[in-house]
């Protein structure tokens, strides 16, 4: 648990970082979103139905000019969790975090699609007695609406895909489709 949280420190470390250097780039952004979807996750089961949701963060670095940083959370539950008088148990979850790269294109105005691929560190909770950190690569892929003006503040919607699999211990991987909004300050 003691290694997850450094890997958390390291990560928010990265981001800071580049984020003070990107204040030297006079097109500094900053950005938070959330997404909202269903899916499956699965580990030494079958795939489980859930509700997914998410937080992130991005800037921009002087490093990559058309790739952005971007940290999030994620949780998936099973949809069962939700349904009023469901008497089960046990619900299998997963939560994680993910550091990806993301790059976006354009087209015909407003409308865009952008793509990101990364880093996955994932907790496994399919089963009561499993609790164990999974490491892999995420991959994801959004296409919507950009609301944002001339001087780029303001929302970005759309609807996307997401999946995550992991390469140690069982194996967990999670895949969703969700709406999603990111705001840029």
């Amino acid at each position: 648990m003691k290694k997850f949280y450094l890997q958390i420190r390291l990560l928010f470390c990265l981001i800071l970082i580049s984020g003070i250097f990107a204040t030297a780039n006079a097109q500094f952004m900053f950005s938070a979103g959330a997404t909202v979807g269903g899916g499956f996750i699965k580990s030494n089961s079958p795939s489980v139905g859930v509700f997914t949701t998410s937080v992130f963060i991005e800037t921009n670095t002087v490093l990559f000019s058309e790739v952005f940083p971007r940290l999030s959370f994620i949780f998936a539950k099973d949809f069962n969790a939700i349904i009023p008088n469901v008497e089960k148990p046990y619900f299998p979850w997963i939560q994680g975090i993910t550091f990806k790269g993301v790059t976006t294109q354009y087209f015909d105005g407003r409308y865009f699609l952008e793509e990101g691929v990364g880093l996955l560190a994932l907790n496994d909770r399919t089963f009561s007695d499993t609790d164990n950190w999974n490491y892999g690569v995420v991959l994801s892929i959004n296409g919507g609406f950009d609301l944002r003006g001339f001087n780029l503040d303001g929302f970005k919607l759309g609807a996307g895909a997401e999946y995550g699999i992991t390469f140690t211990n069982a194996l967990p991987q999670y895949s969703s489709i969700h709406a999603f909004v990111l705001y840029t300050f």
